[in-house]
């Protein structure tokens, strides 16, 4: 541990001294913020030591790091509006229910699949659905019993396809409406729309209305700035010459018709790899990030590729903070995030926020959150084990917590007035 800190303290001397200008080191210091009217709570799985770890966002603090009940830990997500997360356990049959303010597990979901994500929550159904890492397939969890209420898809393990993305058989779970979600096939590149509606008798009915094939595996989907439009970001395929691509959909009846397909690039397709897609406050432009270390730039409206940007390898996430016209960009394979100015579409600054990769895993996390008063970014240096703050003032590491292990993905909970549009 402590060799650890000494490593990032002589890493941002050294930063400090040869990067001037275009990159910034990891500070260490422990310098408490301004009183905030917002308390901010963030929990991860962490894959490497099997268990939930509490961070304590605005002292800086651990909260907790208990042991999950089931094997590998990745994602956690809140379930709907109780005061409980789901720590989804790709390892195992189930996800564990925790207490949110005790952080002690409450319960077990059993599932029929082994789970992916479930951060998608049906406010008006209190249905969160969940989708399967091992399997295509998808359930619907009843959140004030943690019971399955249905499941869809087919309950057959299949090998990865070889798409980019690995060996996840579905993508993030969605919602497209109040009763109409999606299931995304992997391995059969297939997205499937079901709806399901509450029967008299208590029971849940999910019928299939439609399937649409894809040219490639895809990862997720995302709300255009129209009630029926959608967009699907196809990961891309090296084996099969695809680039990465924006698929643009329309929703009729329960139908996906494709309207346009953008490739991120028409050349060295081989070295890319896209994982996910944000739409720009503006709601026209999409941040597209890719695993060789550009940022696509993409117009919805036209569905061109307007501009790309040199960010960093294994491009990912973006974070936006609207009123400072900043976007902070997650580079999974490099040991610094890429600022941008959303104004211009321009690269302002890389700012190191990690050491080399010690653990085999993602160096930067999934997950990551801009402060309600959008003075701050908050993720972790996920293979160094390392949660940090980014002053967005000063475009600076500001503050850091050592917690050991690989803490990847998970969910930031706010309290205080501020908090509602999280």
């Amino acid at each position: 541990m402590k060799n650890k800190r000494k490593y990032l303290n002589s890493l941002l001397m050294a930063a400090a001294l040869s990067m001037a200008g275009a990159a910034s080191g990891v500070g260490a210091t422990e310098t408490a913020q301004d009183e905030s009217d917002f308390e901010i709570v963030a929990y991860y799985g962490d894959k490497l030591e099997d268990r939930l770890v509490v961070v304590d966002v605005n002292n800086m603090a651990l909260k907790s790091a208990n042991a999950t009940y089931g094997a590998d830990p990745y994602p956690v997500d809140k379930a709907g509006d109780l005061d409980k997360v789901y720590a989804i356990t790709r390892g195992s049959n189930s996800m564990d229910v925790i207490d949110s303010q005790t952080f002690e597990q409450i319960g077990l979901v059993e599932l029929p699949h082994q789970p992916r994500s479930a951060e998608a929550y049906n406010a008006q159904m209190r249905l969160q659905l969940v989708t399967g890492v091992d399997k295509p397939m998808a359930s619907l969890i009843d959140i004030d019993n943690d019971t399955v209420a249905a499941s869809v898809g087919e309950d057959l393990v299949y090998d990865a396809n070889g798409d980019y993305g690995g060996s996840n058989a579905t993508g993030h779970p969605f919602w497209f409406s109040k009763n109409k979600f999606a299931l995304i096939d992997r391995p059969n590149r297939v997205i499937y729309v079901y709806k399901v509606r509450l029967k008299r008798n208590g029971e849940y009915k999910v019928t299939e209305l439609s399937s649409v094939a894809t040219p490639t595996a895809v990862h997720h989907l995302v709300q255009g700035d129209r009630k029926r439009t959608f967009f699907a970001l196809a990961e891309g395929s090296a084996q099969n010459n695809y680039a990465p691509l924006v698929i643009k959909y329309k929703m009729r009846r329960g139908v996906l018709t494709q309207v346009a397909q953008t490739p991120l690039a028409l050349d060295s397709v081989e070295e890319m790899g896209g994982h996910h897609a944000d739409m720009h406050p503006d709601g026209i432009h999409m941040y597209i990030g890719s695993t060789e270390g550009k940022l696509y730039v993409l117009n919805t409206e036209t569905m061109t590729i307007v501009k790309s940007v040199e960010v960093g390898q294994g491009a990912g996430h973006t974070t936006f903070a609207p009123e400072r016209n900043l976007a902070i960009i997650t580079n999974h394979k490099d040991t610094f995030v890429s600022v941008i100015d959303t104004a211009t579409h321009s690269l302002i600054k890389n700012v190191t926020v990690s050491g080399p990769q010690q653990n085999g895993t993602i160096l930067q996390s999934h997950t990551s959150l801009v402060s309600p008063d959008m003075n701050y970014f908050y993720a972790f240096a996920t293979d160094n084990g390392i949660f940090y703050e980014l002053d967005l003032n000063t475009l600076e590491v500001s503050r850091t917590l050592e917690t050991g292990g690989t803490p990847l993905q998970g969910v930031f909970l706010c309290d205080g007035q501020n908090c509602k549009d999280m």
